[in-house]
């Protein structure tokens, strides 16, 4: 249930590209963690990936609603130097509603953000938590080597 809603966040560290109002980041090889808190999980989730960063930016453009929800809506809070906010809202099957809470920090060679859900199903009102850095572990591995 939660998966749709962890996309923008997982998106925003693993698809980086240069577009206009965005925070700068080093291009190389970036390892990305994130962790995820809510109620209804024992305990927290952790989940780390490694991505090939190849531009200098990241932007709004960048944080996945693409594949997000075509009536959710999207706003831009701030873009201001090395800090991005932004929140969503989004219906949620079964007759309910999500509203999103995100913002991001970039210190060039690490990144890191969190976020907030708050999701109201049915009545019943559920929240989600989560938080993710991202550090420049290296170069990039050569094309040609693939």
């Amino acid at each position: 249930m939660y998966r749709p809603i962890l996309i923008p966040a997982i998106l925003l560290a693993a698809a980086l590209e240069v577009s206009a109002d965005g925070i700068p980041v080093e291009p190389g090889l970036w390892e990305m963690t994130s962790t995820m808190s809510m109620p209804m999980l024992p305990q927290p989730q952790t989940h780390s990936m490694t991505e090939c960063i190849n531009k200098g930016e990241i932007s709004m453009d960048d944080v996945g609603t693409q594949d997000m929800d075509p009536d959710c809506t999207f706003e831009t809070a701030q873009v201001d130097g090395a800090t991005m906010a932004w929140s969503f809202d989004c219906p949620v099957e079964g007759g309910g509603t999500s509203h999103g809470e995100w913002q991001a920090t970039s210190h060039g060679d690490r990144v890191e953000g969190t976020g907030k859900i708050t999701m109201t199903v049915q009545g019943q009102a559920m929240e989600m938590n989560m938080s993710w850095q991202g550090k420049r572990v290296g170069d990039c591995p050569s094309a040609s080597g693939q």
